[in-house]
């Protein structure tokens, strides 16, 4: 069984109140699945919604699979939500339509009740903040840095292949732009995102691919190496199809693992002979080369890829 924890490379969600669907779920094989309290449920059936969640994270604990819940903000159900859910292997709880750093104190003190009440380690729930509102984009780091427990933020990439269809987001909507297929209008929103919310200490922002068209892979993968270049750790899907697109795309492949190795290789070899700045295939690598390298295997040792070791000769 795979180690399960953060970062979570590729997450799915899955209405909290469809618990039959989750067992389909994680026959795509996604690092987590987020139960949705939120948008995806009726307003009548939030309230049976709950126990189902709560249902489904024990489940996925027993699978080897991340569970997070999306609630419903705090002062619309979220409370309730919280208090219904925090059990034995639940990481995360995802807060919407978030504005301010009260918000997360708020959640942060209702988590350590919740999970005193459940018998679980204090601090075993993560929040991933969603700053759906104009306030909360414009104080990422003021967020992250709010409680220890903030470890990830949440948003979107939105795709729109039909130029004449309207579609957005309630990020899109909060921040004023236009999705377009190209993107250019929510690069400078999404990078600020990833860099703010590392410099205030949560590092595995995540982003969720909206607006392709379910059926055409290529657009999903072309969204989900837009999230990884930009700084994401993670994919969310809202389909189960893009699962396995995203599990391709945050992990290593092949070449990546053999080059860094090289990497370590050459710089290695650099070292013994008392130089910290080496040539490696035509390029000057030194430290910082050697850190992404030593990443980057770490990221593949954790999904069981194998590692060549030595690289041959030629590749040094």
């Amino acid at each position: 069984m795979k180690k399960v924890g953060w970062p979570f490379r590729s997450l799915l969600f899955v209405p909290a109140h469809r618990e039959g669907w989750v067992t389909k779920a994680c026959a795509v094989d996604p690092d987590a699945l987020v139960l949705d309290l939120e948008d995806s449920v009726p307003p009548a059936e939030k309230a049976a919604a709950r126990p189902k969640a709560r249902a489904s994270i024990a489940y996925l604990h027993t699978v080897g699979v991340g569970a997070l819940v999306r609630i419903n903000p705090l002062e619309e159900g979220g409370v309730e939500d919280v208090m219904a859910i925090v059990s034995e292997g639940l990481h995360g709880v995802c807060l919407p339509k978030l504005r301010d750093v009260g918000q997360i104190r708020r959640l942060a003190d209702l988590l350590s009740y919740a999970e005193g009440q459940a018998g679980i380690a204090h601090g075993s729930v993560a929040i991933v903040a969603i700053p759906e509102t104009a306030e909360g984009l414009c104080d990422i780091r003021a967020l992250a840095a709010a409680s220890d427990r903030v470890k990830s933020f949440m948003s979107a990439i939105i795709d729109r292949v039909d130029e004449n269809a309207v579609f957005t987001g309630d990020t899109a909507l909060a921040a004023g732009f236009i999705p377009t297929h190209e993107g250019y209008e929510q690069l400078y929103l999404v990078s600020k995102m990833c860099m703010e919310a590392r410099a205030g200490g949560a590092p595995y922002p995540v982003a969720t691919i909206i607006g392709t068209d379910i059926s055409d892979l290529d657009a999903a993968r072309k969204v989900a190496k837009r999230i990884k270049a930009i700084g994401f750790t993670g994919g969310v899907a809202i389909h189960p199809s893009h699962v396995a697109v995203i599990n391709e795309l945050f992990r290593p492949n092949k070449g990546e693992i053999e080059f860094s190795v090289g990497v370590l290789n050459a710089m290695r070899a650099g070292e013994a002979e008392g130089l910290h700045a080496v040539r490696y295939r035509g390029m000057m690598i030194d430290a910082a080369n050697l850190a992404i390298a030593e990443r980057t295997l770490e990221e593949a040792r954790k999904y069981g890829m194998p590692i060549p070791d030595p690289v041959p000769a030629g590749q040094r």
